[in-house]
This record gives C-alpha cells, sequence and structure tokens, in this order.
C-alpha cells in the first residue's frame, strides 16, 4: 500500500508543481497585468490628502482615519466668531441659530477643531474666514427677504480692525473684525507652528454662489474685483500676524466658477478681462492677480489655491461613478455629462488647473476642499474614492478634504489610512504604476521614502459582475518579495476585510479580486504573519410593511432580536412635497436607548437622509459603539427596539419660503445580523486555516513539503494519513479528499 501511495504521490507533486498561482483558479474572471517601477525614486505623497471636513463628522472620527480636517462649507460664511451664531443661508431657511455652536466663548468652533485634533491625531486644521460682508447677530431663527443686511439681523464684517485688539471681543458693536479673530486665535490656541493651532486660513466658501446661498447678506453676484481686493486684503492680515500659516483661495464651488466665477452675471467683466490679459478660463485671473499683489507686498499671500469638485457623471449611477475620476487625469477620456460634452478643452482638470498654477503662480500648491463622487450606499463609492486618493496623490494635489461621506466611501478612505484596522498605511512616495485598461482597473503603488520592505499597492476591479486576476509585477525590484496580503471591500459590506495571503514569485504576484471591489494589496519582503478570516454569517429581517409598526408616538417602530450582532438596518421609502419641489430630502434619526460596559444606559441617535422620491434608500451601520454625551463608547441597543424619526426636512420651495411638507412613507425596511464565523480548527486538511479544505491548502501543503519556507497554519489538520508525521502520503490522501 506504501509503495502504491509513493508512486501517486510523486505524480501528485508533479502535477501540482505545475500549477498556476492559487488565484488563477477564480471561475468568471478577466486577466490586468499592473506594473510598478521600483526603480523610479518616486514623488513624495501629501499626508493631506487623507482628509474630510468637519462639518456633520464630529462623531466619524472613530470611523475613519484622517490627517486633515477642513472647518468650512455655506455654514461659515456668515458665522459670527464672537458669539457662534451662524446662518444656514437657502440651506435651511435661511436660519439664523446655535447649529455651529451653544457655547458662549469666543470663536468656539476653531477652538473645538483644536481639541478634536488633539482628540483624534489630525495635524492639519483648516478653518474658514468671512468675506461676504456680514455675519449673524442673533439665534432667533429664520431672516426674511425684509430683514436682509444692512438690519438688525447682522453684524458686519471688518476686514482690518486698523486699532489695537481687544482681549475680548465686544458682541454688542455691531462689527465683527477678522484680523481680530485671526489674533484671538493665535493667542488662545498659539500659531500654526503649534500642535494646537490652526495650520491654515480659507478665504471664505464658494463666492460665486453668495447671491444663491447668502442672498440676505449678498444679494448681487460677487464681482471679480470685489473677490480679490477682500483676498488680497484678509490674505495680507493673515500673514502679518501668522507667517507660516497658509491661506486658501478662493474656494471655488465648481467647474463653471473655475471657468468665469459667476456664471453669466459677471460675463462683461470677465470678458474684458480675458481679453485684455489672454486669460484661458478665471483661475488664470485670480492667481495673477494673487502673484501681483503678492509680488508688491513682498511676501506670498495666497499659499494654496483652493477648489471643489463634486463628480456630475457620477450622479447618473454606479457604472458611471466608478468611471468619473478619468475627467481629472485622462486626456481624451469623455464622461456621460455635460462636462463630457462640452468642456472637453479642459479635460483632465487637474492638469490644466496645474497649468494655470505654473503660468501665473509657481509654487502654488493645489487644494480640493470640498468633493464627493457619491456611492455611500453601494460598493461603487469605495471605487471611486480610492481611484480619487491615488489621483491626488498622482497629480501632486496637497490637501483634499472629502464633503459629506458615510459608508463605502469611508472604506475608500480607511484602505489608504487604516487598511488593517492597526494604522497600517499607503506607503508615501508614489512609484509609476500603470495598467493595460483604466476602464477595468486603475492601480497607484508605492513605498515608504527610504524603506523598500514593503510596497502597498492599490487595485480596483470596476466590471461590475467579473473577477480578476491582477498580476502585479514588481519591475526592475533589487530584492526577493515573499508574500503579500490583499485587503479589500467589497460585496455587501462596508468592512475593510483580509481577503488573502498570496506568494510572490519572481517579484510577481498574483490576486484575485472579486467583481466591484477596491483592494490594497501589501506585498513585503518578509513573510507575513496575517491569516484570512472566513465570511462571516449575515442573517436578514425584513419588514416590507414598516408603516403598519406605528408605535404610540406615531414612529414606525423596529423590534431588534439581537443587539450584540446588529450590523445594519437598510431603510427604503417613498419621500414627497406637499408642494411640488423638485428636489428635497427628510433628515432622519433612528433614535435608541442605548446600555454601555458599565451597565448605564443612556439616549442616542443615529442619523441618515432620504431624498425626495420613490424608492429613497439609506442604510445605518453599526460597529458595537454608539455615542453618549461625551464620546463614542462600547454599547448596545438596550430595549430590543429603535424608532425611525423625521427630524428635519429641506427642499426647492422651502428656499422660496413656501411652506412644504416632506413627508416619508416607508415601504421596506431590512435589519441585518452578522455572527462571526469560527476558524473550524477540527476541518480535515484544513492546513492554511481559512475553513475549508481547498486547492489552496494542496499547495500549501505541497510547498511546505518542499520546504520554501511556507508556513502552516493549521499543521495538525495536515496528517490525514494519520502517521503522526506530514509528508508526501497526507498529500496523496488530500488529493482523494478534493476528489471527492
Amino acid at each position: 500500500m506504501k509503495k502504491a501511495l509513493a508512486a501517486l504521490s510523486a505524480i501528485v507533486l508533479a502535477a501540482v508543481s505545475m500549477l498556476p498561482s492559487v488565484n488563477a483558479f477564480a471561475a468568471d474572471s478577466y486577466d490586468m497585468s499592473v506594473t510598478v517601477d521600483m526603480t523610479s525614486n518616486g514623488k513624495p505623497i501629501s499626508p493631506y490628502i487623507y482628509g474630510i471636513n468637519q462639518y456633520g463628522h464630529q462623531e466619524d472620527y472613530s470611523k475613519v482615519a484622517v490627517n486633515a480636517v477642513r472647518q468650512g462649507g455655506n455654514r461659515m460664511t456668515a458665522y459670527n466668531w464672537e458669539t457662534n451664531a451662524s446662518n444656514a443661508g437657502s440651506d435651511w431657511k435661511y436660519s439664523s441659530d446655535n447649529n455651529l455652536s451653544k457655547s458662549d466663548r469666543p470663536a468656539d468652533c476653531a477652538q473645538v477643531l483644536s481639541e478634536e485634533g488633539q482628540k483624534y491625531g489630525f495635524t492639519y486644521k483648516l478653518t474658514t474666514l468671512q468675506l461676504a460682508g456680514y455675519v449673524a447677530a442673533d439665534m432667533d431663527g429664520t431672516v426674511s427677504e425684509a430683514e436682509a443686511a444692512p438690519s438688525a439681523r447682522w453684524n458686519k464684517v471688518e476686514l482690518v480692525k486698523g486699532a489695537p485688539y481687544a482681549e475680548s471681543p465686544d458682541p454688542d458693536d455691531g462689527t465683527v473684525y477678522m484680523d481680530e479673530y485671526v489674533n484671538y486665535l493665535i493667542r488662545t490656541l498659539g500659531d500654526s507652528q503649534t500642535a494646537t493651532g490652526i495650520q491654515g486660513y480659507s478665504l471664505d466658501n464658494e463666492p460665486a454662489l453668495w447671491k444663491n446661498t447668502h442672498s440676505r447678506i449678498h444679494p448681487q453676484p460677487v464681482t471679480i474685483a470685489e473677490l480679490a481686493e477682500k483676498s488680497i486684503t484678509m490674505a495680507a492680515a493673515v500673514k502679518k500676524l501668522d507667517p507660516n500659516a497658509e491661506v486658501f483661495g478662493p474656494s471655488l464651488y465648481g467647474y463653471t466658477a473655475y471657468d468665469h466665477l459667476a456664471d453669466s452675471d459677471d460675463s462683461d467683466e470677465w470678458e474684458t478681462l480675458r481679453d485684455q490679459n489672454g486669460y484661458h478660463w478665471y483661475l488664470d485671473c485670480y492667481l495673477d492677480q494673487m502673484k501681483q499683489a503678492s509680488d508688491k507686498a513682498g511676501i506670498r499671500l495666497l499659499d494654496v489655491l483652493d477648489i471643489h469638485y463634486y463628480s456630475e457623471s457620477a450622479r447618473e449611477g454606479a457604472a458611471d461613478r466608478v468611471q468619473s475620476v478619468r475627467t481629472l487625469y485622462e486626456k481624451g477620456f469623455k464622461e456621460n455629462s455635460w462636462i463630457g460634452q462640452w468642456c472637453q478643452k479642459n479635460v483632465p482638470i487637474l492638469p490644466t488647473v496645474q497649468a494655470s498654477i505654473d503660468k501665473y503662480y509657481p509654487g502654488t500648491k493645489l487644494g480640493i476642499t470640498e468633493y464627493n463622487f457619491g456611492g455611500a450606499e453601494d460598493i461603487s463609492g469605495t471605487i471611486a474614492q480610492a481611484e480619487a486618493l491615488g489621483c491626488y496623490a498622482d497629480q501632486g494635489v496637497y490637501f483634499a478634504t472629502l464633503w459629506g461621506g458615510s459608508g463605502y466611501i469611508f472604506s475608500g478612505l480607511n484602505l489608504y489610512t487604516n487598511y488593517d484596522g492597526k494604522g497600517s498605511k499607503f506607503g508615501d512616495t508614489l512609484l509609476p504604476t500603470t495598467t493595460e485598461d483604466v476602464s477595468r482597473a486603475s492601480a497607484y503603488a508605492a513605498i515608504d521614502a527610504g524603506d523598500t520592505s514593503t510596497v502597498t499597492v492599490m487595485v480596483t476591479n470596476k466590471e461590475e459582475k467579473t473577477a480578476e486576476n491582477a498580476t502585479i509585477v514588481l519591475d526592475g525590484a533589487k530584492k526577493a518579495y515573499k508574500e503579500a496580503a490583499v485587503y479589500a471591500v467589497y460585496g455587501d459590506s462596508t468592512d475593510v476585510r483580509l481577503l488573502d495571503v498570496v506568494d510572490v514569485s519572481g517579484n510577481s504576484v498574483t490576486v484575485t479580486l472579486p467583481a466591484y471591489s477596491a483592494a490594497m494589496v501589501v506585498i513585503s519582503d518578509k513573510p507575513l504573519d496575517v491569516q484570512p478570516q472566513t465570511e462571516p454569517e449575515r442573517k436578514s429581517v425584513v419588514f416590507d410593511d414598516p408603516m403598519n409598526l406605528l408605535n404610540e408616538n406615531g414612529y414606525v417602530e423596529i423590534p431588534i432580536t439581537d443587539p450584540e450582532h446588529l450590523k445594519k438596518i437598510v431603510m427604503t421609502a417613498d419621500v414627497s412635497s406637499s408642494a411640488g419641489s423638485g428636489w428635497g430630502s427628510a433628515g432622519c434619526a433612528l433614535s435608541i436607548n442605548a446600555i454601555d460596559e458599565a451597565g448605564t444606559k443612556f439616549w442616542t441617535s443615529q442619523s441618515y437622509s432620504l431624498k425626495l422620491g420613490s424608492g429613497s434608500t439609506a442604510t445605518v451601520e453599526f460597529d458595537g459603539t454608539f455615542k453618549n454625551k461625551e464620546d463614542r463608547v462600547n454599547a448596545r441597543i438596550a430595549d430590543g427596539k429603535v424608532e425611525l424619526q423625521q427630524w428635519w426636512a429641506s427642499s426647492e420651495k422651502m428656499e422660496q419660503e413656501i411652506d412644504d411638507e416632506i413627508t416619508t412613507v416607508y415601504t421596506k425596511v431590512e435589519v441585518v445580523y452578522e455572527y462571526p464565523t469560527e476558524q473550524t480548527a477540527s476541518l480535515r486538511g484544513d492546513v492554511n486555516a481559512d475553513g475549508v479544505l481547498s486547492v489552496k491548502d494542496l499547495i500549501t501543503l505541497q510547498r511546505w513539503l518542499l520546504n520554501d519556507g511556507t508556513r502552516l497554519a493549521n499543521p495538525d489538520m495536515g496528517d490525514l494519513y494519520e502517521d503522526g508525521v506530514l509528508d508526501v502520503f497526507d498529500l496523496c490522501m488530500m488529493k482523494r479528499e478534493l476528489l471527492q
């Protein structure tokens, strides 16, 4: 019997040695070659491209790892730093209130930003200075059109005080001074070179939209001359007080503002300047104005050209979203939107912006302080976010902060900043990397400066239904790499999961990525002490008629039968407008009674929004933590239920001060529970401890027998012949098990 098995083992060894990498066994897959140029010195990646906007994200710092946070948006344009009053503008009934802060300490918003930076470890803090002319004077709610500035509802803004700064501002003098604000921040928090200070100042927010978003204080379109004068004056004041602080401007809302600032409202002024100076678009004009003013002042007044970018084609759905980033970097790409149809002369956009910088104000950095490609509810959001961050690194973007975002979008950020849940990151030096077809897969690779022991490679698979065999070649590598770990986001989970650990041969490794996925492939010159985990088991409870679950308070009440294993709740609803609005949304929240590990009960909530229309969907995910009064703590739902509550609404008609009731009718609620699958230690033949017996185990055992350095995670299960040793006879028995 032993002789027969010995002969069979030789045949098995010969057959197995000719098998391709285990990743090539994926069915219904396509092949993609990724080449990383290891001979290049690479180029540094700014750590500040991994950022978010503060507004609405204060509870998310524990969910996403970031290096930079911007304090900006429409709410900051009419922010009164002396009292912390602010005005929502057209976002919410032109309401002046305490939305940004309920504190009475001056400059509380910036002080909170500083405190958050210390607590959560982000090193770059960017706040906003008010240039539009007026800020909220009170917190008394809606400001009517008849109360537009100048009126008692507003305090006037002066950029430069021209008098000694007060230790504490006078909230009753009817005026706020912006240089006094900067001085107060420096005196209170330290200057830009301190850990607690503010590193950057933004020259307001989206000035080309002031006449729309803040018509109560700036009803006329901003002029090119006005914006230049205010930008130069404010920048000079900042530099006088804190020479090392960085000035960001002009915070333009999107493509048409890059082109001609305020659409057609100011076209005569723009056309005259364009023709006189030969400008290509408005960005040229702004850069030139700031450069001339800087030369006159003898100091750089603009450090970062600040633009916003919201993809037009990404709004068309997942298929367009996963291609949408290409408009930023790929010459000849034509996206499915009005930009693709009418604006190809400036595509790719980021190289065109950089050309303006190089021509009119060399050395100016590029910031994208608001952007969002959408897709928070599905994996296309991860793919777009992952490609966007790679694009920013490749195009030399200095600062980028995501506006909004959650779910799958955050997953794309975490792939770069915390792919293993232990703080491991994408490298800080980008290497030239190519794929054969960026419409199907994009890739970016990096090392840490001066350290080639690990190569991190971001790879996306943009095919909706087809897995991808990506062969990554480390071209010109001067050392031998051993093993690669594949951390990926795919399927119906926003988690970054360790998908596979693969051997590297000849500095080439083939990994299999599921359809619609993004992965960080970590290639090491040493064996990796990690093992893939088995997929968790998920169970769903679906409520097809949630409106029948109204409780005595008039809220839909969803029972939660297993709070410990609650993973997510998906709400689907029909959202309607009583006034016939074309767009709108309902701001909702899950109302929750929670209990922490110490047994203390507290009330909390998790917010979500539903857009106007039929079949709107929102997802709330759970990670075992809930926000109490002070922080997120480990806790669970205490009373076995959550309530679906609507807290606010916005719509087109509300902007026009027309009464509009936004009604939410839930049509389906899915509650998903997740149960970790135990590693099956008793599974016969499962030497790699992934919970299944497969060809992977056969190859792993064969390579271990050949003594090539392969480790057996579960060697006890390899003794299939049951003679107390691992040898070729066990390999043959494993082959039989697989054939059976």
